[in-house]
C-alpha cells in the first residue's frame, strides 16, 4: 500500500457516481511538477466514498486547489488499438480546501478572480479547532 499526500488544481467540476458498491466521487486533478526546468503535469484520478466528501462534491470545481491525501493505485489497460495505457488513481482519505491570496475588502482575491460566478465558495467552518483538548 502506498499512501500519498499531493496538492493539485481540480481539472473539471467532480462527479457522483453510482457503483455497484455504493455512491462515490470521482474528479481528474492537475499536479505541476519540475523536471530539467520545465514544468510538467502529471493527472491524477481521485475517488472517495467518504460521505463527509460527498457532501462536499459540489465544491469541487474546476481550478480549486485541493490537498488530497490517500491511497495510490495504477490502472494498468490496453486499448483498441493494443495501445498500453496506465493511469495514477487515489482513493482519498483526506481532502483538504487550499485558499491561496491575499484579502481584499474582507474577500478572497482567488475568489474574485474565479471566471464563472456560479462556483459556491467552499466552507469555512469545516474544520474546528478544540482548544481546551491541549496535552499539557
Amino acid at each position: 500500500m502506498i499512501y500519498s499526500n499531493f496538492t493539485g488544481r481540480v481539472a473539471k467540476k467532480a462527479k457522483l457516481i453510482d457503483g455497484v458498491n455504493g455512491q462515490f466521487l470521482s474528479m481528474d486533478m492537475a499536479v505541476n511538477d519540475y523536471s530539467k526546468g520545465e514544468e510538467v503535469t502529471q493527472w491524477v484520478r481521485v475517488q472517495s466514498s467518504d460521505p463527509a466528501h460527498l457532501k462536499l462534491a459540489e465544491f469541487f470545481t474546476k481550478g480549486r486547489i485541493l490537498t488530497i491525501q490517500g491511497i495510490s493505485k495504477i490502472d494498468q489497460w490496453e486499448g483498441k488499438d493494443g495501445t498500453p495505457h496506465a493511469q495514477l488513481r487515489v482513493h482519498a482519505k483526506t481532502i483538504d480546501f487550499l485558499n491561496i491570496g491575499k484579502k481584499q475588502d474582507g474577500t478572497n482575491a482567488a475568489a474574485n478572480a474565479a471566471t464563472d460566478s456560479n462556483v459556491p465558495d467552499a466552507p469555512t467552518d469545516t474544520l474546528k479547532e478544540k482548544k481546551d483538548d491541549l496535552p499539557f
